[in-house]
């Protein structure tokens, strides 16, 4: 087992005119595989989330149904797989900042759909300890 700590997630949202803040906590393991680090927590839905990442990327899984699949390329654009009411959508995520330090992942992206327009700007800033 890995090392149980705490872990806040804070994402600040920009949709059109609007911006959301959004601040979570929960008990998280961390752990190290290989050139990998771990982060697992259950958010408020009691889905399991996995946070895998290094320096040059983060994937982050949500164990839904279906599981919801976002990887984070520095300076690159990817693809993320999420579940609406509409079925299991694709979008572009379009990474603009992406950081690691010790105990923290700064994260600034944007979610374009499959054409290329935007859909919102995301800030997120992770950190745990």
């Amino acid at each position: 087992r890995g090392l149980e700590v705490k872990i806040r997630m804070r994402n600040t949202i920009q949709f059109d005119e609007q911006l959301e803040v959004v601040d979570q906590l929960y008990d998280v393991e961390v752990r190290e595989k290989g050139d990998y680090s771990y982060l697992l927590f259950y958010n408020e839905e009691k889905e399991k989330v996995v946070l895998k990442f290094h320096e040059e990327e983060l994937v982050m899984t949500r164990f839904s149904s279906p599981k919801t699949i976002m990887r984070f390329l520095k300076e690159a654009a990817s693809l993320a797989y999420i579940p609406t009411p509409m079925g299991v959508q694709e979008f572009i995520i379009q990474t603009s900042h992406y950081q690691v330090d010790q105990q923290m992942i700064e994260l600034a992206y944007q979610l374009q759909n499959k054409e290329g327009n935007p859909f919102a700007d995301y800030r997120l800033e992770i950190t745990w300890g």
